[in-house]
């Protein structure tokens, strides 16, 4: 029964989320916004009331928060621990592993991780809302494929930024810790991208279902999954798709 009603309260929250996200995209594609537009203030609209309702909950406690935010992350480790030690791992090895990935990549890096959801559900909301809208109003568009994504060049900048904090400041640093939170964005925004590139090329090469579901499941579970980030990151040069417009000659 607890379970059930666990699964209910996070369902319903998804629901909430997914809704106050729709809202913000509803609004900007009414607005004319483009897609990229759409997705950013979707995402942005989202992250501000995560922001409200996290003051809200801490203005109501009167208590600091970081108690329980350490617990749920303490908990999530705890499952992970249970996994490793399934699998065979050493007292040692799940230490360091602890040590080198966990809390780096996963409890120091929670606003990266907390962006990239604002990101996803505001893609989300951006199919969602554009699909219904398009079929009530002429002032919306159909939504752009998913294989016509294209990620703005200078936003490689960002992941460059994060390589750099992390080579020139001490380990666990303050400064270091921005560094890792901007490569774990950075390295999801760009395997996400590189998803786009490779539906593209399923599409041209006419790969069936079942095919595109084994190749998914090859590349995302083997060590290949960070190809699709190298891809994402080399089409800044090569546009693979030939998507993006021819550079404007200069008038002479």
């Amino acid at each position: 029964m607890d379970l059930a009603l666990d699964l209910f309260i996070k369902l319903a929250v998804i629901i909430v989320f997914i809704g106050m996200t729709s809202l913000a995209a509803a609004w900007a594609l009414l607005r004319g916004f483009k897609p990229g537009a759409v997705v950013l203030t979707a995402s942005l609209g989202l992250a501000l009331f995560f922001g409200a309702l996290f003051f809200l909950v801490q203005s109501n406690l009167k208590q600091d928060t970081l108690p329980q935010f350490q617990q749920y992350f303490n908990d999530g480790w705890k499952a992970d621990v249970q996994i490793l030690n399934q699998r065979g791992f050493s007292k040692e090895e799940i230490d360091q592993y602890h040590k080198d990935f966990y809390q780096k990549f996963v409890y120091y890096s929670f606003p990266a991780w907390l962006a990239l959801t604002c990101l996803s559900l505001g893609l989300l909301a951006y199919y969602l809302s554009s699909a219904i809208l398009s079929r009530v109003t002429p002032r919306v568009s159909k939504p752009i494929t998913f294989k016509e994504w294209i990620v703005p060049d200078p936003l490689v900048f960002g992941l460059i930024l994060g390589g750099l904090l992390k080579i020139v400041f001490p380990e666990n640093s303050p400064v270091d810790i921005v560094g890792d939170n901007l490569l774990v964005f950075f390295l999801v925004f760009y395997s996400l991208s590189g998803l786009s590139i490779v539906s593209f090329f399923f599409q041209k090469w006419h790969f069936s279902v079942f095919m595109r579901i084994v190749t998914y499941a090859i590349l995302f579970l083997s060590p290949a999954s960070g190809s699709i980030c190298c891809l994402s990151i080399l089409d800044i040069w090569f546009d693979f798709r030939k998507l993006k417009p021819a550079p404007k000659e200069p008038v002479v």
